[in-house]
């Protein structure tokens, strides 16, 4: 009820300025002038597929009306709508995008053409920090010409932002929504705000744009052992986050227009994403418990509860110049690039001994596993109290100079430049370190029973009673007490200096049925890291030897190494609406810097010793694409792609188990935990298939029906690559079916679209030593998602330009699921609910 009041409030602030606008209207011109809108999902695929066929290498478009016209939260989103892109969710919510079923650190983003590192680890980009409104196209480039970067082994994602000359004079619009979280009635909103002027002499652009989101994700997470049809949880955890998620960007651009047509111009972006998560965790210990009368067990309970916070931040300033010096164009660029990821989860660890008296489960339904024992978690009282902060964080500070230099010739168009990026990375935790507060957990002054709140709000059986308590509250209780946030310990600190220079040049050749364009990129990488290894551990095999109770060595590392990297992009115009296109590129894909960081980790809660290996080698890359694109319409499009890739020295983690009392006083002898390192691997492979086709009634038939439309796209994509013991796996982040189908309905103003996206399992973590008797791996089970949106615009009935809108997401209520090894093997089952937004839009 609350949803629908704050929707009628929001319509009612539209209401005054529609009727204004038709009582003016009718006034002014009288009702027979009513203007009659286009249609504006047809413009933008129009705007789109021609981008795609002027380009001169295999690549997919999303123009901006197309991204607002999808119920897209933030970028990686809307990406995962394009042929061969599928992304990964946390908690529901589109973060990564994984460019034809490769890892993630495949695939470069780039602002503006100024390509960024990624802020998680200094190579993996995440989208859930770029509000999808901010641009004004986003170009994903599946064959790398010599004028991108050269990190780019899957793709290269270019976000183009709003300049001012994109429209003449003043330009102003809105856009407010607000909608519901339907699990836990969180509420959902969002808005943004675009200011423009530009006359001939100069021109500026600012905007905003804010997301937030509350919502409730419910958890089920458990641990087997023994076989198939024979399995024993070892451990079964009820967990529930209630969480707040805000998404943030603001930005600008002033130009001052040359006499030459060139401009002088200053570019500012900043975007953050906010993740606030209170944590309740309740643990059931079966596999050491003991049996008592009956059936039933006496097994231990664990309780984790958190306040926690992460923070995901790029700001982004640049001053360049566009110039003509002859018959020279010229832009060169000179950016700072800061990004920021931290985390910080104070977590309240409580360990209860035998308190689960007579306890019994039942697993016949993996994503809803049962326990029950005599009372409910309400009732334990926990013998040992601990006070733990996992920390993590990586902050990077660039400084980076790009020049582009191109000139008209009589066989096309030649073209050099050169790029510079110092990079400086400085953090610990990797990805996240757990240190006991030297203090304790302030038991007396801050007991959880004192801020208990209600049971669960769980679509599953809630039996145990798990509850959650107010961890905002009790975390300030803890601070009020004078415990502060643990500092990274020496050991685990990243110290990294990394120095890229790249020099390429490229020659375009326009024939008289098409064009080919040929280019060489050259790359050195100068790299520096310090901290310490595992002394037993020797430089060729870091993270795979016997490893010494707590011996450890300081180590710093310097490296360099150079990469050329050609590339030959052929377009072949079979027809005047029928393109052929061949294209043979190379890439790399240097080491993150948590791989490659020159340090080790423990972890007491996840009992997982982690290292980096500063050793790596940089993967390497070549491959092949070649597509057929049909343009037999207007806004028409049927194309066939496909691609092959050849990967030398695949990164891989690897696992093994050893004795967790060997590192930490917290595990008992003989307790195994996990020893995660990096190493190279070999004989990577990937090829697919993509098959993508735009239609439209309009362009065959009259009246209602020629509204209706519909876009689908399919990939088809297979991988391999054999682990440094020897074990083959598809690349992490492959599912070998991908699809997205839309159908949708334009005319007279009104706008709607059902989209359904299915992708299959994939490989989300090898481990191949802790679940070697299994095969080995974490995988994501199939994930679909039915999501609809609806617009109507306004401009017909008012002469503003003003619209409605509605979007619904997840409509089925989909879960998301995780395994190891086998499918059976269930460890994890995320639910989110569904979510509602509606809201309005106004422009002039």
């Amino acid at each position: 009820m609350k949803l629908f009041n704050n929707i009628l409030i929001y319509l009612a602030i539209l209401i005054v300025p529609v009727f204004w606008g038709m009582e003016v209207k009718a006034q002014d011109e009288g009702v027979e002038e009513i203007v009659v809108t286009g249609k504006a999902i047809k413009e933008s695929q129009m705007a789109a597929i021609e981008a795609k066929r002027q380009a001169v290498n295999v690549a997919d478009i999303i123009s901006a009306d197309a991204i607002g016209r999808f119920p897209d939260v933030n970028l990686s989103d809307a990406l995962g709508r394009l042929p061969g892109i599928s992304i990964e969710r946390d908690q529901g919510q589109a973060r990564y995008v994984s460019f034809r079923g490769t890892p993630k650190r495949y695939t470069t983003t780039a602002f503006n053409g100024i390509n960024i590192p990624g802020v998680e680890n200094g190579r993996i980009p995440r989208f859930d920090s770029y509000p999808a409104v901010i641009t004004s196209q986003v170009v994903a480039n599946k064959a790398i010409t010599a004028d991108m970067p050269g990190e780019s082994i899957s793709g290269f994602i270019n976000i183009k932002t709003f300049k001012p000359s994109d429209i003449e004079g003043f330009s102003f619009s809105f856009e407010v929504g607000m909608g519901e979280q339907d699990q836990g009635g969180g509420d959902t909103s969002k808005e943004n705000l675009r200011l423009s002027y530009s006359n001939d002499d100069f021109g500026f652009v600012v905007y905003g744009s804010a997301h937030n989101n509350e919502q409730i994700t419910d958890n089920r997470e458990p641990t087997y052992g023994g076989t198939k049809g024979a399995q024993t949880p070892d451990r079964i955890d009820f967990r529930s986050y209630r969480v707040e998620r805000e998404s943030e960007a603001f930005g600008g651009t002033i130009e001052k227009y040359l006499e030459n047509g060139g401009r002088i111009f200053l570019t500012s972006l900043n975007t953050e994403f906010l993740d606030n998560e209170e944590r309740n965790d309740f643990r059931a210990y079966v596999k050491n418990g003991t049996p008592t009368t009956g059936s039933g067990f006496t097994g231990s309970a664990r309780r984790l509860f958190n306040d926690a916070r992460y923070i995901n931040k790029t700001e982004m300033n640049t001053i360049g110049i566009d110039t003509v010096f002859g018959s020279w164009d010229i832009e060169a660029q000179v950016s700072k690039i800061d990004t920021t990821f931290d985390t910080f989860m104070p977590i309240g660890y409580f360990i209860g001994g035998g308190q689960l008296k007579n306890l019994s489960y039942d697993i016949s339904d993996p994503q809803n596993p049962l326990v029950s024992f005599d009372g409910t978690y309400r009732d334990i009282d926990y013998s040992t109290q601990l006070l733990v902060d996992a920390i993590g964080g990586l902050y990077t500070e660039t400084d980076q100079f790009k020049i582009d230099i191109s000139r008209d010739n009589n066989r096309g168009q030649f073209k050099f430049g050169l790029q510079y990026d110092d990079r400086l990375a400085t953090g610990g935790g990797a990805t996240l370190a757990t240190v006991t507060n030297a203090k304790g957990y302030p038991s007396e002054e801050c007991n959880p029973k004192d801020y208990m709140l209600g049971d669960f709000a769980s679509p599953r059986d809630n039996s145990v009673g798990a509850f959650y308590t107010d961890n905002v509250a009790l975390y300030q209780c803890i601070k009020d007490t004078g415990r502060t946030r643990s500092d990274f310990p020496d050991d685990e600190k990243i110290d990294i200096e990394e120095v890229l220079f790249a020099a390429y040049i490229m020659q375009t050749f326009e024939m008289d049925w098409g064009s080919i364009v040929a280019g060489l990129r050259v790359e050195d990488t100068e790299y520096e890291t310090s901290g310490f290894k595992l002394a037993t551990v020797s430089a060729d095999d870091i993270g795979y030897g016997n490893v010494a109770a707590g011996a450890k060595e300081a180590l710093k590392v310097k490296r360099s190494y150079t990469n050329y990297l050609p590339s030959l992009h052929i377009n072949y115009d079979m027809a005047d609406d029928v393109k052929l296109r061949l294209s043979y590129s190379t890439g790399i894909s240097r080491p993150s810097y948590i791989e490659s960081r020159a340090a080790a980790s423990i972890g007491i809660i996840t009992q997982e010793i982690t290292g980096g290996n500063p050793f790596l080698k940089e993967e390497e890359s070549w491959g092949i694409d070649a597509a057929f694109e049909w343009y037999y319409d207007e806004a028409s499009l049927f194309s066939v792609t496909v691609f092959h890739r050849e990967i030398d020295n695949v990164i891989s983690e690897s696992n093994s188990k050893v004795d967790g009392s060997l590192y930490s006083d917290s595990a008992e002898p003989g307790e195994l935990w996990d020893l995660a390192a990096f190493g190279n691997g070999k004989d990577g492979e990937l090829q697919g298939l993509e098959i993508s086709i735009n239609a439209r009634m309009d362009n065959y038939i009259d009246g209602f029906f020629s509204g209706f439309g519909a876009s689908l796209n399919v990939a088809l994509i297979e991988s391999e690559y054999t682990t440094p013991e020897g074990k083959v796996f598809a690349l992490p982040g492959q599912s070998d079916t991908n699809y997205n189908a839309s159908v949708f309905y334009e005319d007279h103003g009104f706008s709607a679209r059902l989209t359904y996206r299915y992708r299959s399992e994939w490989l989300d973590e090898t481990e191949t030593g802790a679940v070697f008797n299994l095969g080995g791996g974490v995988y994501w089970a199939a994930q679909n998602r039915l999501d609809a949106s609806v617009r109507y615009d306004l401009e017909a009935l008012t002469g503003q330009k003003a619209s409605i809108f509605a979007d619904f997401n997840n409509i089925t209520d989909e879960s998301d699921m995780r395994y190891t090894a086998q499918r059976w093997n269930v460890n994890q089952v995320e639910s989110f609910g569904r979510s509602f937004l509606a809201g309005v839009r106004y422009a002039f």
